[in-house]
């Protein structure tokens, strides 16, 4: 089992709590934490984990941090494991998670990547604010979320593993659709459930994510399935931004054909937060930067790709 961890040393804690509680004999795996250059205590923590643990925890590191792949990658090809889970530092694997993930990859050879179930904490639900990211993994994700992924080894040998080349958004897409492009199926294993905290991001990390949509662009020219099941429209990853961009364009035309003003009012409808809500004046214009971010990203990953996604 590989973890990538950055800066979360308590919560690693948590996580090899959960690990201990698993219902697969802890002979039968070892736990690879890669300190991902956290500069904190995580180097410390780790180590300090390994001794306390009945667990066999191994620890590794890299000289920089360049995204997850890196780490990731790093974490598996130091094992000889035949399968390999992967999750993130952040999330509570229940008790089962691992035995149900990997009997999913023994039932069918087949197999190459198999996705497990990720659900918030229940509690979190009612304390929900306008910039909370909620994580729920129902059923096949077209994005392949590396917090609760399995893949039998043969596949990460030949796809060569994540994709280095993205940095911070999509390399765990990439290594999906490359499993899958190079033949092998697909699995989801409901029992293998983790929870993944709700967590509430600032709108700077918003845009900078909505920025990065421009790699996706990229892996929907490389893998035409993920275009298939994550876009909105072929040329076009959410409605949200397509509003954007034909209100960006009635607002221009509407200098010489006034009545092409209307093409904003699609737009305006949905993004705009409830009125007399408490700060929705804010809100409303941190929601059209986020949204500018979002297309901005997709129309220079169009450029840079050759192909239109907005």
């Amino acid at each position: 089992m590989v973890c990538a961890t950055y800066r979360r040393p308590a919560r690693l804690r948590r996580l090899i709590a959960a690990l201990e509680a698993q219902t697969l004999d802890p002979s039968r795996f070892e736990v690879v934490l890669v300190d991902n250059a956290s500069g904190d205590t995580t180097s410390a923590v780790i180590p300090e984990l390994s001794r306390a643990s009945n667990l066999t925890v191994r620890a590794l590191a890299t000289p920089s941090n360049h995204g997850p792949a890196p780490a990731r990658n790093l974490g598996w090809r130091s094992s000889d494991a035949p399968l390999v889970a992967f999750v993130d530092d952040d999330v509570e694997p229940a008790p089962g998670w691992l035995l149900a993930g990997l009997d999913a990859l023994r039932r069918d050879e087949r197999l190459g990547i198999v996705q497990g179930r990720v659900e918030p904490p229940p509690a979190s639900l009612g304390r929900m604010s306008p910039w909370s990211v909620v994580h729920r993994i129902d059923g096949p994700d077209p994005y392949f979320p590396a917090c609760n992924l399995f893949l039998r080894r043969t596949a990460l040998e030949e796809t060569g593993g994540f994709d280095e080349t993205i940095g911070w958004w999509g390399e765990d897409t990439a290594l999906g659709w490359a499993v899958v492009d190079a033949g092998w199926g697909r699995g989801f294993a409901s029992d293998a459930l983790a929870i993944h905290p709700v967590e509430v991001r600032s709108v700077s990390w918003n845009v900078r994510n909505g920025w990065n949509d421009r790699a996706l662009v990229g892996l929907a020219k490389a893998h035409p399935g993920f275009r298939a099941e994550a876009f909105w429209r072929p040329w076009a990853l959410r409605r949200r931004e397509a509003l954007l961009a034909l209100a960006l364009v009635s607002s221009v035309a509407a200098r010489r054909w006034p009545l092409t003003a209307v093409g904003v009012l699609p737009y305006l409808r949905d993004a705009q937060p409830p009125v007399g809500r408490r700060g929705w004046i804010r809100l409303g214009a941190e929601t059209v930067l986020v949204d500018i971010a979002r297309l901005a990203g997709g129309l220079a990953g169009s450029a840079k790709h050759r192909t239109v996604a907005l």
